[in-house]
């Protein structure tokens, strides 16, 4: 009798112990995800890029992001993700299988001309082309097939980053690789060896049966310039895509100063360099607008140590279009990732959406490309991208930030150019 007692007595304080025991387990196991994700943004450097395009035919926006994570001078993570517009502002990721390469950048846009967008995806090597499975496919809209890759036109090099556009004025898409950032080891043999940045265009010439096949053209005033970020548009005023260039800080002893470049378009989507040297201040970014509403395009460019404008000379400056000028605007945001110019307050003038490590702010442009900080600021991990789109269809722009797994923010434009978060999905 006595045993049986003493084991009715400790059969409840064993369970206590064993729940007791979860409870811990389940505490390390919650605190281990916690450091992982807390330290995953400090374990490198994260350079993140996005396009918009829609993707699967149903008239909203969605988002081609793609995340790439450096460690040192060695790409050891990258990832392209599909986020799908669901309506209203939410969304569901997507991920495409692609070959186990190491892949630097992702572009969105129309490649066939079948009426549907197509990705164009980065690798080390080559750049792979996805085409959307919908129009001249006649397949399902929004699924995505590889189709034959196009290779540099000059071997070794490390190219950084793609951007789509017609470049030689056919009415169809073509690209612009930029070179970054030189690589000290082969991604295919894994020996130590330097690899320099390498530029180059691609553009669509047609042939005798009405489908296109790739002109490649290389830029050697380009060679081992790590390039950051490019934006496309008519600089000088000639019809014309020109190239704005935000220029990394390279490796002492490998190339000039950090210092941007302006890129004039032949027509055909030769470039020749303008000769301009803007800034020395290490670009991350860059982005085109007219700032000061007098009908050319000007440049801000993130930098290391914050924003610079530059303000074009065409237009009211009455100077020679294409030529750029620091306007000495201060916008003081220190380690910039991205800039983004949209009027997001619906008063004709291009506001600026400042992207940091962790911490964004808007900055309202006075119409004369005079700045003022808006008091609005947004906070996010590392490991986001962004991308500016009316994504709710209220007709104001709205802020996307995801990832490269399940996590995403949004802000909506509440009309007024002020935002507020939308719940998590």
């Amino acid at each position: 009798m006595q045993t049986g007692i003493l084991s009715r007595v400790e059969l409840p304080v064993a369970l206590l112990y064993i729940f007791l025991a979860v409870l811990v387990i389940a505490a390390l196991v919650v605190f281990s995800f916690t450091i992982w994700l807390v330290t995953l943004d400090l374990r490198g450097i994260f350079h993140n890029t996005a396009d918009l395009a829609d993707l699967d035919g149903d008239g909203d926006m969605d988002v081609l992001l793609h995340n790439v994570r450096t460690e040192s001078e060695t790409v050891s993570f990258s990832q392209t993700t599909l986020w799908i517009n669901q309506g209203q502002g939410k969304f569901i990721p997507r991920q495409i299988e692609f070959p186990p390469y190491l892949y630097l950048s992702a572009a969105a846009g129309d490649l066939d001309g079948d009426q549907d967008a197509d990705l164009a995806v980065l690798a080390v090597q080559e750049l792979m082309f996805y085409l959307n499975q919908g129009g001249a496919q006649g397949g399902e809209i929004g699924e995505f097939k590889r189709s034959p890759s196009i290779y540099p036109p000059k071997d070794p090099g490390t190219p950084g980053s793609v951007v789509l556009g017609d470049l030689n004025g056919d009415g169809t898409l073509d690209g612009f690789i930029a070179g970054c950032c030189g690589m000290s080891f082969s991604p295919l043999s894994g020996e130590e060896v330097y690899l320099p940045s390498n530029s180059w265009v691609w553009v669509k010439v047609w042939n005798q049966d009405d489908w296109f096949e790739y002109q490649k053209l290389n830029l050697e005033q380009l060679h081992d310039l790590p390039i950051r970020d490019t934006a496309l548009g008519d600089l000088d005023g000639n019809g014309s895509l020109d190239v704005f260039a935000a220029v990394k800080a390279p490796k002492p002893g490998r190339a000039s100063l950090p210092a941007d470049l302006v890129l004039l378009n032949n027509g055909s989507g030769g470039f020749i360099d303008s000769g301009q040297r803007l800034g020395d201040m290490d670009s991350s970014s860059v982005a085109l607008g007219d700032l000061d509403a007098d009908g050319d395009l000007d440049a801000m460019v993130g930098t290391r140590n914050g924003v610079v404008v530059w303000i074009n000379q065409g237009g009211s400056q009455g100077g020679q279009v294409g030529v750029f000028v620091n306007s000495i605007a201060e916008i003081d945001d220190d380690h910039i990732k991205a800039v983004f110019l949209e009027d997001l307050d619906h008063d004709g003038d291009q506001d600026a959406l400042i992207i940091g490590i962790r911490h964004g702010a808007i900055w309202w442009n006075d119409g004369l490309g005079g700045f003022s900080h808006s008091k609005q600021h947004f906070s996010y991990s590392n490991r986001h991208g962004f991308a500016l789109e009316d994504f709710d269809g209220d007709g104001w722009t709205d802020i996307f930030a995801g990832d490269y797994s399940t996590d995403y923010l949004l802000w909506f434009n509440q009309g007024d150019g002020t935002f507020r978060s939308a719940p998590p999905s």
